[in-house]
């Protein structure tokens, strides 16, 4: 079984919770404050992860990558800051699966110009290239669709759509840095519970500054709302992909990332408030076909990839050093 197999077990329900993650979120953004939402949720993760981990390794080894993996570590939690602040206010603007299908299919056409650079060992195939290109052009006219009412929100103002569409944009920018330095560290030893147990801090910190200047915080209300985002929308979300990308290129996560708004259209059909057009549809149906495309291409590399490194022939030296 190659990598990609493997990651695809993994990856394939991340996907399916980021989309129920987007739903939920933006039905309860409209009526709660965003900061506040993120803020309790994010200090239940965190502490819900560094606990497991200082359980399981001691308390030294749950802050030990602070200082063994200093950059990559501060890196890792100012991508994750800035791709769940703008989420968060980006769904109370936008139509859920506008606002997934911007954020994560926007991903592939940025890691193929930064993967190969933050990431030397990684490759970036012409498939890979050509169909993050076509993706790219399919945001810009889910983009113009929400911009002239054709998503399933309605006619939400010029102002609006071009708020939510930024914020949207932001994320999945800082959203493909997420994936790049979680890589990173996944390549520098550190399990999918260690890189979790050090991901949230200045998210925490960063969301209660906000909530401290917020005139109407909301928190009470909160509560259980954010517990439960945190539990299913954070913990459980964020383990399950972190686990995936241990076997997959980061391009390739980026790829599989962009079917989450499919999930995310058939899931707005639970909110009363959204109306799911066909131009969103067939927009998304063909950001899918591109990403099989995609995924297919580099499922098959590998695989030509370990077949002519097992045909490899053996010379005498090799015979000889494998005898001693």
């Amino acid at each position: 079984m190659s990598n990609t197999a493997r990651g695809l077990a993994w990856l394939i329900p991340f996907v399916v919770l980021v989309a129920g993650t987007d739903v939920y979120a933006g039905h309860t953004v409209q009526s709660l404050n965003p900061v506040t939402v993120g803020a309790v949720s994010f200090t239940f993760a965190s502490v819900l992860f560094i606990g497991i981990n200082a359980a399981r390794s001691g308390v030294a080894s749950s802050f030990r990558p602070w200082r063994t993996n200093r950059n990559d570590v501060v890196m890792f939690n100012v991508m994750t800051a800035l791709t769940w602040l703008t989420l968060l206010f980006s769904l109370k603007f936008l139509e859920p699966a506008v606002v997934s299908v911007v954020t994560f299919a926007i991903g592939p056409a940025i890691m193929v110009v930064l993967g190969p650079i933050m990431r030397r060992s990684s490759a970036t195939l012409a498939t890979e290239m050509v169909v993050s290109v076509l993706i790219l052009g399919l945001i810009g006219a889910l983009s113009w669709g929400s911009v002239d009412g054709l998503s399933g929100i309605g006619r939400i103002g010029t102002e609006r759509a071009v708020v939510g569409l930024t914020l949207a944009v932001v994320c999945g920018g800082a959203y493909v840095g997420t994936i790049v330095y979680s890589k990173r560290l996944s390549d520098a030893g550190l399990t999918p519970l260690s890189t979790l147990a050090i991901r949230y801090p200045l998210m925490v910190v960063v969301s209660w500054i906000l909530v401290a200047f917020t005139g109407h915080p909301d928190i009470l209300p909160a509560l259980l709302p954010g517990a439960g985002f945190a539990l299913i929308g954070v913990a459980l979300q964020n383990y399950i992909g972190q686990v995936g990308i241990k076997y997959v290129e980061p391009i390739t996560a980026s790829l599989l990332d962009t079917l989450s708004p499919l999930v995310a259209y058939m899931l707005q059909f639970l909110d009363g408030r959204l109306h799911p057009t066909a131009f969103t549809l067939t927009c998304i149906l063909a950001i899918t076909a591109l990403v099989g495309l995609g995924v297919l291409a580099r499922s098959r590399y590998e695989s030509r990839q370990s077949a002519t490194v097992v045909a490899l022939p053996v010379g005498p030296a090799d015979t000889e050093e494998a005898a001693a």
